[in-house]
Order: structure tokens, then C-alpha cells, then sequence
């Protein structure tokens, strides 16, 4: 094992010290060297635009117009108008992509709970109600649009000859 001396001063005396070398061991490295251990000011900047774009959308369901919104954006995140109105656009993206999917689960579930209804009330023969519900899931899936009653419509034509 190899030595490595140390010099240093304690109360204006030299003093001389052993320390033994490290090796195998891992070099401990600096913050300069380590970029996990810098501090970067918080959060970097798509971190802030998401936060920015959630926060209006919180207030777009509270209520208000554009120009309010991107007001009270500007005001809590001192950035520029046109960014406040880009994370407008942002957060009403998210609007659209989570009522179209919310839509889509809402009219999957009210059809199997009217499924459910229909054969409830069919083995309580409550027959006004069946109708009704199949008249309902009807209308969901176009069966009474104009066009398609139109098609199945029979025609009947009278005809008075006079004598």
C-alpha cells in the first residue's frame, strides 16, 4: 500500500500526516462535476408550461372569458399575453380530449344501463317501460333518424274514381 504525506500548519507549527491512497474507490465528485447535485432554480421550463396550462384550465371551468383567463395568467405567472394565450390553447386541448373521452364512456354506460332496465322491467312486464327504453336506445343509434323512418314508411295511396 503506497502513502501519501500531507502537510499543513496547526498553531504556526508544520505538521506532517499520513493518508493512505484511495485506491478503488470511487472519486467523490464535486457539484461541478455531478449533475444531480446542481441547482437549476426550481423547475425547468416544460415543467412550468404544464403547470401554467393546468392552472387555466382550472380556471376555465371556474368561468370567464378569454381575456379574463389570460388576464389572471399574466397576473399569477408574470408572463407575456401571447403566452398566456398560447397556455389557453393548451388547456382547452386538454378540455376537448377529456370531454370526447368522457363522452364516449358516458354513452357506453347509460346504453348498459338501459339494457339493464329493459330486462329488469321485461321480467316485471312493465311493457310501457321496455318500450320506451328500446325506443330511447333507438334514437342513440340513428334508428329514428328522418332518413331511416322515411325508408321504412309503407306507402299508401287511395284512389275515389267517380261513376
Amino acid at each position: 500500500m503506497r502513502g501519501l504525506s500531507v502537510a499543513y500548519y496547526r498553531n504556526n507549527e508544520q505538521q506532517l500526516k499520513l493518508v493512505a491512497d484511495s485506491e478503488g474507490q470511487e472519486k467523490k465528485t464535486s457539484v461541478a462535476n455531478d449533475e444531480s447535485k446542481r441547482y437549476r432554480l426550481g423547475k425547468g421550463p416544460a415543467h412550468r408550461v404544464e403547470e401554467r396550462a393546468q392552472v387555466c384550465y382550472g380556471y376555465i371551468l371556474e368561468g370567464g372569458t378569454r381575456e379574463q383567463i389570460c388576464t389572471r395568467i399574466v397576473d399569477r405567472f408574470s408572463v407575456s399575453r401571447r403566452t398566456a394565450h398560447d397556455d389557453y390553447g393548451r388547456a382547452m386541448k386538454l378540455l376537448r380530449e377529456e370531454q370526447q373521452g368522457t363522452r364516449e364512456e358516458l354513452l357506453n354506460q347509460i346504453q348498459a344501463l338501459r339494457l339493464a332496465s329493459v330486462m329488469r322491467a321485461m321480467k316485471k312486464q312493465q311493457w310501457q317501460t321496455v318500450a320506451m327504453l328500446l325506443s330511447d336506445m333507438g334514437k342513440v343509434i340513428g334508428e329514428a333518424a328522418p332518413e331511416t323512418l322515411s325508408l321504412n314508411v309503407p306507402n299508401l295511396s287511395i284512389k275515389i274514381e267517380d261513376d
